[in-house]
């Protein structure tokens, strides 16, 4: 009873077809007798059943008959999958709405040392820039960082791409260091906008 309740069967509609399927071919007036359901509430059942595909109806006087143990397993099995892709689709919403992206803006010194921590704990770091000043290009030093550099003088700008998981966006503006630190869909975007960038600009081929 409980389970059949979940495809969205009334207590009458569930009644009927358990004693249609235990009992055969019956009429309206036999499956009230044998169910209990009053008369007039036997044939909103039935037609509300059949209308599911649950039942058939021939002959007359009026007789009704469940469909086979078979298709219903069919029948109910198909339901099942469209609650289950209906529970799916709506929890890779609700996954995917709980992941907000976050985007950090650092300016000032502290960015130094927020690149110096990433840089320290990372196994894989990339770096294009068209300029570092003395600060970054120490931090860089003291670890194994492949780096990617078009001088341009005066000029501190750049990515850092860190264990192809997270980016680090760098400017300098009058002394003044400025940093963006990102994962998911914006290191997605830096990333491919720098292999376009660099597969066109300088023919180079990045593979991370």
């Amino acid at each position: 009873m409980e389970v059949l309740r979940d495809f969205k069967l009334t207590d009458y509609e569930i009644k009927v077809l358990l004693t249609l399927i235990s009992e055969g071919e019956l009429t309206a007036s036999q499956i009230s007798s044998k169910s209990g359901i009053p008369r007039t509430s036997v044939y909103e059942a039935v037609k509300s059943l059949e209308k599911k595909g649950f039942i058939t109806s021939f002959g007359k006087p009026l007789r009704f008959k469940a469909m086979s143990a078979k298709y219903l397993v069919s029948l109910f099995t198909d339901k099942l999958k469209e609650k289950l892709e209906i529970i799916d689709s709506g929890l890779r919403e609700l996954e995917k709405s709980g992941k907000e992206e976050i985007v950090r803006i650092i300016r000032g010194d502290i960015a130094y040392t927020i690149i110096s921590e990433e840089v320290k704990n990372a196994k894989s770091i990339y770096v294009a820039s068209i300029g570092l000043d003395d600060k970054l290009r120490e931090i860089f030093k003291s670890r194994k960082v492949k780096i990617h550099e078009k001088r341009s003088e005066g000029f501190t700008h750049g990515i850092v791409i860190i264990d192809n998981k997270k980016v680090i966006l760098f400017t300098k503006v009058k002394d003044e260091l400025t940093i963006m630190i990102g994962e998911g869909e914006f290191k997605e975007f830096y990333v491919e906008m720098l292999k376009a960038f660099l597969a066109s600009k300088y023919g180079i081929e990045l593979e991370f």
